[in-house]
């Protein structure tokens, strides 16, 4: 009879979480509803609609980024795939870092994407983290400074992987192994089709 109490508790409490996933669920996903769709990776042979992360094309001088030794510079993805013509990016050497402003991700918000070119050495690489909250980051992965380049070009999408919760997270960027990089045009891909 305990047994078949714990188990009745059990799939009550797990009845309450998944009630309450299935409520608070769309109410997040509403949240991110508000986002603006772009396919600004098509000439790449990658039709997936994107949405810029803020300020992710930089002409906003970096608003809501936080920046660790990286700084602005005049210089811009040659395509100029957000529209615009002031040249903006970010340039990080060694050790520096720089984390994109809070973006709304869902489990529809599988992958991200950016523009870079490898200004350095071909022995350094660009890690890419997902960060939860200020403390709490997930690698999701590095950038090769020999395949990447030195010409601009978009980088690989990256899984965001921490999004199975509705949820804000923030992307860092941090030069790893010497050498100098330059990014541009940061966004996440919600899954959409236009």
């Amino acid at each position: 009879m305990a047994g078949s109490l714990r188990l009745s508790t059990r799939s009550l409490i797990l009845g309450v979480v998944l009630l309450a996933s299935l409520l608070i669920a769309p109410a997040a996903r509403a949240a991110c509803d508000d986002q603006v769709l772009e396919q600004p990776f098509a000439q790449w042979s990658d039709p997936a609609y994107y949405t810029l992360v803020g300020d992710g094309d930089l002409t906003g001088g970096g608003a809501g980024w936080i920046l660790e030794g990286a700084e602005l510079v005049d210089d811009n993805e040659p395509w100029y795939v957000h529209g615009g013509e002031t040249p903006a990016a970010l340039r990080l050497r060694a050790d520096d870092r720089a984390t994109t402003p809070p973006i709304c991700v869902t489990p529809d918000h599988p992958t991200m994407r950016f523009f870079a070119r490898n200004a350095g050495t071909t022995r350094s690489s660009l890690l890419v983290e997902v960060m939860l909250d200020p403390e709490q980051a997930l690698a999701i992965g590095e950038v090769s400074g020999s395949v990447q380049g030195e010409d601009w070009a978009p980088a690989q999408a990256l899984p965001i992987i921490a999004n199975e919760y509705d949820d804000e997270v923030a992307f860092r960027f941090t030069v790893v192994g010497g050498g100098e990089w330059v990014i541009d045009d940061v966004y996440v891909d919600p899954y959409k089709k236009g």
